[in-house]
């Protein structure tokens, strides 16, 4: 048998007593004697949560402090290349060699404006050592540029730097470049009859007196209508634009559309004796490609130039790049496909597809058909049919799908009339008249603004005095 003994100690057992009397001093040498391995545990914790706490602190201040010398570096590269761009644009309004590269014109060999260009401006110590800003301008176009500055401070081992990139463009000072259709003279209309649809890509409209839209028409304007008139749409018909007239403005109008300036039609020079007018152009341009004997220029009378139409039936395509210039009226005849690669010109009327039939006493006598007319830009020149008095069409312009297409820019010094083409119309420039009518077109008509088209015709174009920002953008 297995007998198990218990002893219960109570506070009156000798071992208690005795320690009971000891003294304090050595109670405690006892306690920390027979403890001893728990007490250094507890102390290295404590020590271990103490350093990580000190780490932590110390870490977050350091942090902290990065933290704020980063912001501070930021902040001043960032104004740094901000002063970068103020000093470029200020130098693009007012430096005569910025100024002049910028503000480059569009010519008939370069009507992009490709060539010019502006060197970096470098500021590397504008606001002290090591703190400054480096500016580079990029060629978009004529009087269109991108501007990226950086600015970049250095402070002891630390570099900020901040890159800010902005475009910039000035608008041509003629107010053609905004307009795919426009009409200027004292009272002059657009009519749009009977057309559906007529649409205007990219621009607006601009009427010096009524613009009327009536015969169930239907007209799309991309940006505004304008009319320094009244805008008057007839039940049935419709008009999608931002109208901006006399009896009409919505917002988005400026305070100066509502009614828009009174402008008179810009003229074009069609045959002064400047080297610059379009007779003189063909004079030195170059025909003798278009069967006529003995031809050397590009200067016809109209008798001439019928021959040549007759001569080169049915399909006749102009020398490329040159100006074609007629003498008086200028005639597309019946069942004749004319291809135009750069301008045809006339010092009176142009007429497209006015009879079905035309006869001269040369065989086969008598051509029959309809007419089709295209006019090309040759390599970005000069373009367009540009006629001094009126433009008009016939209802027998058109056939396979296409009437007119032009990349170009339409001008009629007088009157400009499209009228039953049952074909579509297609103009890639614009169309400038003292007056315009459309009627009777149920076909696509449709107008894309190409506004260096516009300034190429219209030579000695200026740019408007202001330099407008286009895009922002920052880049860290």
């Amino acid at each position: 048998m297995i007998m198990i003994r218990f002893h219960l100690y109570s506070d009156r057992h000798p071992a208690v007593e005795t320690l009971r009397l000891l003294p304090q001093g050595d109670k405690i040498r006892r306690f920390y004697s027979q403890n001893k391995g728990s007490i250094l545990l507890l102390t290295i914790l404590v020590l271990s949560v103490l350093t990580v706490l000190a780490s932590y602190f110390m870490s977050f201040t350091i942090t902290g402090s990065h933290m704020a010398k980063s912001y501070e570096l930021s902040a001043k590269s960032y104004y740094l290349a901000e002063s970068g761009l103020a000093e470029a644009i200020y130098k693009l309004k007012n430096d005569p060699i910025w100024k002049n590269a910028f503000e480059t014109l569009p010519t008939e060999q370069d009507p992009l404006c490709s060539v010019w260009a502006i060197s970096p401006l470098e500021r590397p110590s504008a606001f002290g050592p090591g703190a400054g800003y480096n500016v580079v301008i990029n060629n978009l176009g004529c009087a269109q540029a991108e501007i990226i500055s950086t600015g970049e401070i250095i402070l002891g081992d630390s570099v900020g730097r901040k890159v800010v990139k902005i475009e910039v463009y000035k608008a041509m000072a003629s107010p053609l470049i905004q307009y795919g259709l426009f009409t200027g003279g004292s009272s002059e209309n657009i009519e749009i009859n009977s057309v559906n649809p007529l649409r205007i890509h990219n621009g607006s409209l601009f009427s010096n007196n009524l613009l009327k839209v009536k015969g169930a028409s239907s007209v799309f304007v991309d940006n505004k209508a304008l009319a320094a008139g009244n805008i008057l749409v007839d039940w049935g018909s419709s008009l999608s634009a931002t109208t901006c007239s006399a009896n009409l403005c919505e917002a988005g109008c400026a305070s100066d559309e509502c009614p828009p300036e009174n402008v008179s039609v810009p003229g074009l020079d069609f045959n002064s004796t400047s080297a610059t007018s379009y007779y003189s152009r063909a004079v030195q341009s170059d025909c003798s490609s278009a069967r006529m004997d003995g031809k050397i220029n590009c200067v016809f009378t109209p008798a001439e130039f019928e021959k040549m139409l007759w001569d080169n039936y049915p399909e006749l395509s102009l020398p490329s790049g040159q100006v074609v210039y007629v003498t008086g009226d200028a005639n597309i005849q019946a069942g004749q496909d004319l291809i135009i690669n750069g301008v045809l010109a006339a010092n009176r009327d142009i007429n497209l597809g006015a009879n079905l039939c035309w006869s001269r006493p040369e065989f086969p006598f008598v051509r029959c058909g309809n007419t089709r007319v295209a006019l090309s830009r040759p390599s970005g020149g000069l373009s367009g049919l540009l006629a001094q008095r009126k433009i008009n069409t016939g209802m027998w312009l058109g056939f396979g799908g296409a009437a007119l297409n032009v990349e170009g820019l339409i001008y009629a010094g007088d009157e400009a009339k499209f009228a039953s083409v049952g074909a579509t119309i297609t103009v890639r420039g614009a169309v400038v008249a003292r007056k315009v009518i459309f009627s009777s077109l149920w076909n696509n008509v449709d107008i894309y603004l190409e506004p260096d088209i516009v300034a190429a015709a219209f030579l000695g174009s200026e740019y408007s005095p202001i330099a407008t920002i286009d895009h922002w953008e920052e880049r860290y």
